[in-house]
């Protein structure tokens, strides 16, 4: 257990073992500044020579990995839980701000207005990046963070689902020659309602999700099945379920190959030492 440690003008030194602080406190050479990691600050001027400490970033979609080293020493480990919520709670301000527009109909609509800035990111996506920038500024309050050694790969999600696939085979996809996805659907299940099979003899025809958009589910084809508007309805009310098993999604691959490269460039700007240590790629 180590007790970190703060100069008098803030700069991170290197931690101390709990009774060398505790002689401190007692001493009124130092004060407690933060109770979680326990951190003192020294009342009084001291040079501020530390050694090098080099923090490892285990970057990932539900969790991050932190290590801090200072020789073969470890100085700091967490792992911390990212946020899953975030569609959830973007799906509630979209039912508020609908239901808020309905009552102010008499303003000017301003739906044509929203430009998205170069850089734009999802705010599920935004949010992990924020959080794993967030943890590397909190352990770099407390340590003297020389050396930033992020672990990043690169993910081939057609190489996972098809390992045949190669060369042209990487433009001309499942959904080529069709106008949209709706229509590769209704092909791929021969425009018959996967539920009843057209027994209900209903003639419209739609595309259900699987997994519902709000609760993360895509609208690639997956996660998409034709039904009936009939065995539709009666799925939404709860008279009938699906007996499909959800398709492997590829989240944390796409968000790996999304943001990692993201997240080296954004410390380096604010003039981190940062090295990319890179794992064998999964095909």
């Amino acid at each position: 257990m180590l007790v970190y440690v703060l100069s008098k003008t803030g700069k991170p030194l290197m931690p101390c073992k709990p009774a060398k602080a505790k002689k401190l406190l007692q001493g009124g050479n130092a004060r407690v500044v933060k109770k979680t990691p326990f951190t003192i600050q020294l009342n009084w001027l001291t040079e501020e020579q530390t050694q090098p400490v080099t923090l490892g970033i285990d970057t990932g979609y539900e969790n991050v990995g932190v290590s801090a080293t200072s020789g073969k020493e470890e100085l700091f480990s967490a792992e911390v839980q990212l946020r899953t919520d975030i569609s959830k709670l973007l799906t509630e301000k979209r039912m508020y701000r609908r239901n808020r527009r309905s009552r102010l109909w008499y303003r000017k609509t301003r739906f044509l207005n929203r430009k998205k800035p170069e850089g734009w990111l999802a705010p599920s996506i935004q949010n992990k990046l924020d959080a794993h920038i967030k943890v590397i500024n909190h352990v770099k309050e407390i340590l003297p963070v020389s050396q930033i050694n992020i672990e990043v790969a690169s993910f081939d999600v057609q190489k996972i689902k098809n390992p045949d696939i190669s060369g042209t085979g990487y433009q001309d996809g499942e959904q080529t020659g069709f106008w949209n996805t709706r229509e590769y659907v209704l092909h791929r299940d021969g425009h018959i309602c996967q539920v009843c099979k057209g027994k209900s003899k209903y003639p419209v025809l739609e595309v259900h999700h699987i997994i519902p958009r709000s609760q993360g589910g895509t609208d690639k084809p997956d996660n998409l099945i034709t039904l009936c508007e009939t065995c539709h309805q009666k799925y939404h009310r709860g008279e009938i379920k699906l007996k499909i098993k959800p398709s492997k999604e590829f989240k944390a691959e796409t968000f790996m190959s999304t943001v990692w490269w993201k997240l080296v460039n954004r410390l380096r700007e604010s003039g981190n030492v940062v090295n990319a240590t890179y794992v064998s790629k999964i095909i």
